[in-house]
């Protein structure tokens, strides 16, 4: 008898033991530290066979990748979101402007806030908090204190150096516009907090002689600040659109605005109306080429414009691209649809005299292992004899700002130096590599890289570079406002003769 009841004891023990350990699954949104360690690995192994970056900052990116696995040793286990949070400072060491790392499961919290006003950049440490206006227009949050200088004790670059990982090593113009972008969505660079919570927050005079601070409360309605006129697209029924794409001035200035590097096969009334459009700027004594705020897209319009800013019989290596491992079918349609080439490609003896004249004095910024990457491909400019276009012999000035990124970087990296044509503005925010994407089963990480370094003529690469201007013009506080447009208004200046081909900055 005593054995029976012994035995039943030990039965119902069991099944409460059994109960117990079904009910305690494995939480779907958190990985055991053998996990994430075996997630890292992958990853490492991926950046060191297939991105060329990986070859260049090995060193930066190792150190990274070391501390957090020596920080994940200390843990049992770790959010696959927090993960991925602290994976994006390790990617960031890259350099590469085309990496991506995000989480895509289904953990995500959708727990947004923001701060009580909008911020714009000012030069290239600065911010400004703004209201938003009707028509697009902004006030300060502070009359007398328009600039915000600190978030909880810590100044506003030290802020974004901490906390934006993503944009650690991109241009410096571009680094703090990006980062102040990323506090008017304020989840997104400062994760675990709440609406409501309280931020301390100290404001600063315009001539900086002068704080107030407060305590605000995040909020969960977003305002936003947008740069004048970064609004435009093209739409081919549109023609208040239309206008604003195509301004003249007095003097026969013309101003053309590039919303976006529009690929052909999927835009042809774009390139219909912008070839009409060059037809009306024939007769104008400069042209002004607007790429401020143009996130990029294909190459096509740069080889457009060559038909006008190309002279004839002439070529220019405007890109070079090496490829890091074998190129397969479609890398090769992928590198052809950049304009870029091998040397076997070019038949004309001239435009392989132009190549080959180019190397002599073409000299990389860094040495790579050979081994590991393809033959250079270029990208040549040169205006086709059987297009109906024309040469455009007067002055050209090409529009950038730190918002000028990609393809649209590369455009005004590949006319920059040629016969007539200026880069005016801020430096553009460079990039140009050809990324891949991976996704990681187990931690739901979607991972995108560059697998080609590509060069500008100078020898310096797009990523963490951009392209300077010939003449530098900030924005003043009345473009940040959006009443007037003060980087256009200059250059119009400059052009007409009022001011100097000297740098500007926009102060009023």
């Amino acid at each position: 008898m005593q054995s029976k009841i012994t035995y039943l004891m030990i039965i119902a023990f069991s099944s409460i033991i059994l109960l117990f350990s079904c009910n305690a699954k494995v939480d779907p949104c958190v990985l055991t530290n053998d996990e994430s360690i075996d997630e890292i690995e992958y990853i490492e192994n991926l950046l060191s066979e297939q991105s060329p970056y990986m070859n260049i900052n090995n060193s930066r990116v190792s150190t990274s990748l070391n501390a957090l696995v020596i920080e994940l040793n200390k843990r049992d286990s770790i959010n696959k979101n927090e993960l991925s949070f602290k994976l994006k400072a390790v990617l960031a060491e890259l350099g590469d402007r085309h990496s991506e790392l995000e989480y895509i499961g289904s953990c995500n919290e959708n727990n947004r806030y923001y701060l009580p006003f909008a911020l714009a950049p000012w030069k290239d440490n600065g911010a400004i908090a703004l209201v938003k206006e009707p028509r697009l227009r902004f006030s300060f949050y502070l009359d007398n204190y328009p600039f915000l200088t600190s978030i909880n004790g810590q100044n506003i670059k030290g802020f974004i150096d901490q906390n934006d990982l993503k944009n650690k090593h991109a241009p410096k113009f571009s680094k703090q516009a990006l980062g102040v972008e990323k506090l008017n969505e304020f989840y997104k660079i400062k994760p675990e907090l709440n609406v409501g919570d309280q931020m301390k927050l100290t404001f600063t005079s315009r001539d900086f002689k002068s704080d107030t601070t407060l305590l605000l409360n995040l909020v969960e309605s977003k305002s936003k600040w947008r740069d004048i006129d970064s609004y435009l697209f093209f739409d081919k029924d549109d023609d208040r659109m239309k206008q604003l794409l195509f301004r003249q001035y007095d003097n026969d200035i013309a101003h053309i605005t590039i919303p976006e590097m529009y690929k052909f096969s999927e835009n042809e009334d774009y390139f219909q109306w912008l070839k009409q459009t060059m037809n009306d700027v024939k007769t104008s004594n400069a042209l002004i080429i607007d790429v401020r705020n143009n996130p990029g897209g294909n190459r096509d319009l740069i080889a457009f414009f060559s038909n006008y800013l190309i002279a004839p019989n002439t070529y220019h290596v405007a890109n070079l691209a090496r490829y890091r491992g074998e190129i397969s079918d479609n890398t090769k349609n992928s590198l052809n649809t950049r304009r870029l080439y091998p040397y076997s490609h070019f038949k004309d003896t001239d435009a392989q005299l132009t190549i080959d004249s180019f190397m002599k004095n073409f000299h990389p910024s860094f040495k790579i292992n050979e081994k590991l990457y393809s033959e250079y491909h270029y990208m040549v400019l040169s205006s086709e004899s059987n297009s109906d276009s024309y040469y455009y012999n007067n002055p050209v000035y090409i529009l950038t700002n730190e918002m000028t990124f990609s393809a649209a970087s590369v455009f005004a990296s590949s006319f920059k130096g040629i016969g007539n044509i200026k880069i005016v503005g801020i430096s553009s925010d460079g990039s140009s590599g050809m990324p891949k994407t991976y996704e990681l089963t187990n931690s739901e990480i979607r991972l995108s890289l560059s697998h080609m370094l590509s060069y500008q003529k100078n020898g310096v690469l797009f990523d963490g570079v951009g392209t300077s201007p010939d003449l530098e013009i900030h924005r003043s506080m009345n473009q940040i406002q959006g009443h007037e447009d003060k980087q256009l208004m200059t250059l119009l200046d400059t052009i007409n003769g009022n001011h100097s081909m000297k740098n500007l900055n926009g102060e009023e």
